[in-house]
């Protein structure tokens, strides 16, 4: 492992940066785990001129035990568990490409201890010192919360014949979760519930460049709080700007369009003229009371609203059942889209009605 002189330890691999070694690449400032610019995963000491980035000083290499997985010996039913999971699981493409990548390269040895004084300590004698790699120790702790939380914990994680998991995660944790917690949970030889879909974004980007917390740049969850920007605009934005199938971009000037014009103009405008209109008193609305629709069925406008209704709903729960989340929200919107015009064009033909009568 890299060992800083200057610091006196090893050196975690959010602490090493260096040029990427991957051909074509070449990025300056690479972390010792991954290569913001690419996406591929890395080891510090793959690192072309690493630097410590504490003391800004050049560590070396030095001897250390450590534990790894055997991933060369849990191959056969690794891949037999992701070609049939990613079928049956409708796996997004791009987790598909993530996960063959890997495979590809043909699966090595994978350590799974540090030398670093945070983290879950290792249970061993001989590692006491260390403590584990946080991405053999993070996926567990889906199971450990689970644990905490109730006593009955194996009815959701070994119950894998009336439980379906799905996970959701931007592209460069991909290997983690089909490759690394599926070999970790095969190796045991019990009978877990395995990850059967998930659902893999790709970049968003803020405003000209790429997120990143390291270096300051984008909007995080304390940036989101002080705006005092409602959560549910939040939510409403980052869903409707989901990078599912390729990068979108964050902007502000975007996220105020969008809650003005869709938000507000769209759903809310839809909400308000309803509820405003069944509230009013009675002769200008409904007195809070929703009154009954006899021959509904009869008229034209509010026929042709329930069968455009209908196929929005089937497209939305087609959607949500693939994991389209994005899709979902637009088919959801869409029914107020034509709510909306429905009010429209039934307030015109109700005031042209009263025009002529009078």
């Amino acid at each position: 492992q890299l060992y800083c002189d200057t610091c006196e330890r090893f050196l975690a691999d959010r602490l090493v940066e260096g040029k990427c070694p991957t051909e074509g690449c070449n990025y300056e400032a690479a972390r010792g785990d991954q290569c913001e610019n690419c996406s591929k995963l890395l080891n510090p000491t793959e690192l072309i001129d690493p630097k410590c980035k504490v003391c800004k000083n050049a560590p070396r290499i030095r001897d250390t035990d450590h534990l790894f997985l055997e991933l060369p010996l849990l191959s056969d039913k690794l891949v037999n568990y992701i070609n049939n999971t990613s079928v049956a699981g409708m796996w997004s493409q791009n987790a598909i490409q993530a996960t063959n990548a890997w495979l590809k390269e043909g699966l090595k040895q994978r350590c799974i201890t540090r030398d670093l004084k945070w983290g879950v300590p290792v249970p061993h004698e001989k590692y006491k010192d260390k403590v584990f790699y946080v991405w053999f120790d993070a996926p567990i702790g889906y199971i450990s919360i689970t644990a905490s939380y109730t006593p009955d914990w194996e009815k959701w994680w070994k119950d894998p014949d009336n439980v379906e998991l799905f996970q959701f995660m931007g592209k460069d944790n991909v290997p983690f979760h089909t490759v690394m917690f599926p070999s970790t949970l095969l190796g045991t030889g019990e009978n877990w519930t395995m990850m059967k879909t998930i659902s893999v974004t790709e970049y968003l980007n803020y405003e000209a460049g790429k997120f990143s917390k390291s270096h300051g740049i984008g909007v995080f969850g304390n940036d989101a709080k002080v705006t005092n920007i409602p959560s549910e605009v939040w939510r409403y934005y980052l869903l409707m700007n989901r990078p599912e199938v390729s990068d979108t971009l964050f902007t502000w000037a975007d996220l105020q369009a969008k809650l003005n014009s869709e938000l507000l103009n769209n759903l809310g405008n839809f909400i308000n003229r309803v509820l405003s209109f069944v509230a009013k008193p009675a002769g200008a609305g409904y007195d809070s009371i929703i009154p009954d629709a006899p021959n509904a069925e009869s008229h034209t406008l509010t026929n042709a609203l329930a069968e455009k209704t209908n196929k929005w709903v089937e497209q939305y729960l087609e959607a949500m059942e693939k994991v389209k989340l994005k899709q979902g929200l637009k088919s959801a919107m869409a029914i107020s889209s034509d709510g909306n015009a429905y009010l429209q064009v039934n307030i015109i033909l109700c005031l042209g009605f009263h025009l002529c009568f009078y």
